[in-house]
């Protein structure tokens, strides 16, 4: 059964790589183009099945070829589709991406099949016997999904499970409002800066962190890209520091991240490992081009931050270290099992 259900898209990504953007009405040529499996909820959803965590997925995809592609990948990866709907007559979403050099990506989409999550088709008892219910933004923007999201999120109250949102920019700038007032419904947010910005107002890091808390949130982890993070418990507020890596592409970073942090908490670290752990997840998956196979999982994690840990920079964060490196060493065995962890 389940640990975490994670709520929101399956799409396909065509990623291109371009030297620049064309001006209006121009062209270009991509240095490369590839399909990969991709949506905010289905990227963390097997990022955690990568980390050995039991994960399903609530969303709606089309009938036909782009839906098989990504389907398999997460089948493959562990990820429990059951509540996986179909719809006959759109297609499977459809995210175009492109590229520049410096790793940033600017995406264009088409929501198609999972914008018709149907409310009704959702399994209740799976949902509320697990521990995490974890909500895209983007599941918000239109109906029937975001009936199925409001449903799901009920659900979710009323047994006791945690639940967490990552917000998504569009939806940050169009339903500022409506996110503002499920706050208080919500344990654990992951905005990014631009998000924030669109909900609480310009502030720098820690100050932003303080009014998300003033909803009641139990924590606040704010995403800063190549800076790190920034989060907020009753605990206090404090920064934890961004691994350097050599950005390919940021697509899918922030949706490791969001795993890194939750895969972190059911596995009983603290706050701060558990930052040090979404920091690692979401700045390997930049390393790399893509989402869906591309994406890590923690024997990546533990090579890396073995590199990492003997570093003079993170002289100050051993203990914490140590315990992501303990935990990554334990899952990294065959008969380690996510339902043997400490509950949250």
């Amino acid at each position: 059964m389940p640990r975490v259900i994670a709520l929101g898209d399956i799409n396909v990504d065509v990623i291109a790589h371009i030297p620049y953007y064309p001006q209006p009405g121009g062209g270009g040529v991509a240095r490369q183009a590839r399909l990969y499996s991709g949506g905010s909820a289905a990227n963390t959803a097997l990022v955690l099945a990568r980390c050995g965590i039991d994960v399903g997925l609530i969303a709606c995809v089309g009938r036909d070829a782009l839906a098989a592609q990504t389907l398999v990948e997460l089948t493959e990866a562990g990820v429990d589709g059951r509540q996986i709907q179909y719809d006959p007559e759109l297609m499977t979403g459809v995210m175009f991406v492109a590229v520049t050099p410096d790793g940033e990506r600017t995406m264009i989409g088409y929501r198609g099949a999972n914008a018709k999550l149907d409310p009704a088709l959702l399994q209740p008892a799976e949902i509320a016997a697990a521990s995490v219910l974890h909500i895209s933004g983007y599941a918000l923007l239109e109906s029937p999904q975001r009936d199925a999201a409001h449903r799901a999120l009920d659900i979710a109250r009323q047994a006791g499970l945690k639940v967490s949102l990552d917000v998504g920019v569009e939806v940050a700038q169009c339903l500022g409002r409506e996110i503002r007032s499920l706050l208080p419904l919500v344990d654990w947010v992951f905005p990014n800066e631009l998000e924030a910005e669109h909900l609480v107002g310009h502030a720098p890091g820690p100050q932003a962190v303080e009014q998300f808390l003033s909803y009641g949130l139990e924590a606040v982890i704010l995403k800063q890209g190549e800076l790190g993070c920034v989060i907020g418990t009753r605990e206090g507020v404090f920064s934890v520091p961004a691994f350097k890596v050599e950005v390919e592409d940021t697509t899918g970073a922030g949706d490791s991240f969001d795993a890194g942090f939750i895969a972190g908490r059911l596995n009983g670290l603290s706050w701060r490992s558990s930052g040090l752990l979404a920091n690692a997840l979401g700045g390997l998956a930049a390393s790399v081009v893509g989402a869906g196979e591309s994406l890590p999982g923690m024997a990546e994690a533990l090579e890396f931050l073995e590199q990492q840990a003997a570093k003079r920079v993170w002289q100050d964060w051993q203990g914490e270290m140590q315990a992501v490196l303990v935990l990554l060493g334990q899952d990294s065995e065959p008969e380690a099992r996510s339902s043997d962890k400490v509950p949250i």
